[in-house]
C-alpha cells in the first residue's frame, strides 16, 4: 500500500515521533511510505526520516497514494485537499488547544466529516473535548488508538548524585508547556540543592524566568532540542520528572519517564483521568499553582520511599502502552479502510 505521512512540521514532538515510528513500522511491514510536512523547514525529525531512507517529499503528487495520514489538528486544511484522492486519516493529538484552534478557524471543522477515519489517543478527546463535532457522525469512523512506546530499558543502574535533586522536564519551551511554572517553583525551594534541566526547542520564556536562569546557571539548564537517545539518557539521570503543561493529551515523554521509574509531578488535567492519579502513580497540582508545585518537589526531595513507590507505580501504568499494541491497532484500521 502507498502511504503518505503528513506532518505540520519536523520539530521533535510526541506527535512527530509517533508518526515516525508508525511509518517506519509500516515500511518494515512491506508498505511503500513517504513523508511530507506543511512547514518543510529542516528539523531533527526530517533528519530521522532521511537516516531511515524514507522519502521526504516537498510537494507530494495528488493521486500517488492510497492512504494519507494527516498528523495533528493543524493539518485539517491539507486533509480537506487530499480527501478526494485518497483514504484520509486525521490523527488528532491536541486537547483544548486543538479545540481553540478549530473554533478560531471554523472552515477546518469540516475535516471531521471529510476524513475516512479520525484517530484520538484517548477517549476523552472524542467524548468530551471534540464531542460537539462528532456526535452526529458515524461512530465507526472515530477510533481510539493509545500511543505505544519502544522499549526504554530500566533506570536501575543510573548513577545519581546523593547530594543533588535533579528535576527534568521535556517539551518545547513555549507558553502551553508552562515551563516558567517549574522554573519559578524551583526558585522557591530555598537552599535545597536542585538541578532543573529542561530539554526542548526554545521559543520563549518570561523575562523573570530568563533572569532566574541567568542568575543561577548551576541550578537551571536549557539543553535545547535533543535526539531521543540523548533525551532518554537525560531523563534516566533524573530524580524527578515534571511536566507542568496547561494542556496535554497522553504525553510520550511522561510514558517514557514512567518506564524509567521516575516519580512524576504533573499538572492536574482532565485528560489524565483514568491514567495518572495523585498519590497513586504520580503527584499532581492545579495548573499554575507554583507554591504547591514547590511543595511537591520538596516532598519528593525529602522522601525517597515516596519517590520509589510512585516511580514503581508509574512504570506499571506505562507498561500498558506497548508499541506492539499500538501498531496492531493501526494495522486493523488500515485493513478496515482499504480491505
Amino acid at each position: 500500500m502507498r502511504i503518505l505521512g503528513l506532518n505540520y512540521e519536523y520539530t521533535t514532538t510526541g506527535s512527530t515521533l509517533a508518526l515516525l515510528w508508525l511509518l517506519d513500522y509500516w515500511r518494515a511491514s512491506g508498505h511503500t511510505v513517504s513523508v511530507s510536512a506543511v512547514e518543510s523547514a529542516e528539523g531533527p525529525i526530517k533528519q530521522q526520516y532521511r537516516q531511515r531512507d524514507i522519502p521526504v517529499l516537498d510537494a507530494p503528487a495528488t493521486g500517488a497514494f492510497d492512504v494519507v495520514i494527516c498528523n495533528t489538528v493543524l493539518t485539517a486544511p491539507q486533509l480537506l485537499e487530499w480527501a478526494g484522492s485518497a483514504k484520509t486519516i486525521w490523527w488528532i493529538h491536541e486537547g483544548s488547544v486543538g479545540l481553540r484552534h478549530l473554533l478560531q478557524h471554523p472552515p477546518q471543522i469540516a475535516a471531521f466529516g471529510a476524513a475516512a477515519a479520525v484517530v484520538f489517543p484517548i477517549a476523552h478527546l472524542r467524548d468530551a473535548i471534540y464531542q460537539s463535532f462528532v456526535y452526529d457522525k458515524d461512530a465507526a469512523r472515530f477510533t481510539i488508538i493509545p500511543y505505544g512506546i519502544p522499549a526504554v530499558g530500566s533506570a536501575a543502574t543510573t548513577r545519581r548524585d546523593a547530594n543533588l535533586i535533579r528535576i527534568v522536564s521535556v517539551g518545547s519551551i513555549y507558553p502551553r508547556k508552562r515551563h516558567e511554572d517549574l522554573i519559578r517553583a524551583v526558585s522557591l525551594c530555598g537552599g535545597t540543592p536542585i538541578k532543573c534541566q529542561i530539554a526542548g526547542k526554545f521559543f520563549s520564556l518570561p523575562d523573570d524566568c530568563m533572569s532566574l536562569i541567568a542568575g543561577d546557571p548551576e541550578r537551571y539548564e536549557l539543553t535545547g532540542e535533543l535526539a531521543r537517545d540523548a533525551t532518554l539518557e537525560l531523563v534516566a539521570s533524573a530524580d524527578v520528572f515534571c511536566l507542568p503543561s496547561g494542556s496535554e493529551v497522553l504525553p510520550l515523554t511522561v510514558l517514557e519517564a514512567a518506564m524509567l521509574e521516575k516519580p512524576l509531578i504533573l499538572s492536574d488535567l482532565s485528560v489524565y483521568q483514568g491514567i495518572w492519579r495523585h498519590g497513586h502513580n504520580c503527584l499532581t497540582y492545579p495548573v499554575g499553582a507554583i507554591g504547591l508545585l514547590a511543595q511537591l518537589i520538596g516532598n519528593l526531595a525529602t522522601n525517597p520511599d515516596l519517590s520509589a513507590r510512585l516511580g514503581a507505580a508509574a512504570r506499571q501504568t506505562a507498561s500498558r502502552y506497548t508499541d506492539g499494541a499500538f501498531y496492531a491497532r493501526f494495522d486493523a484500521l488500515l485493513s478496515s479502510l482499504c480491505g
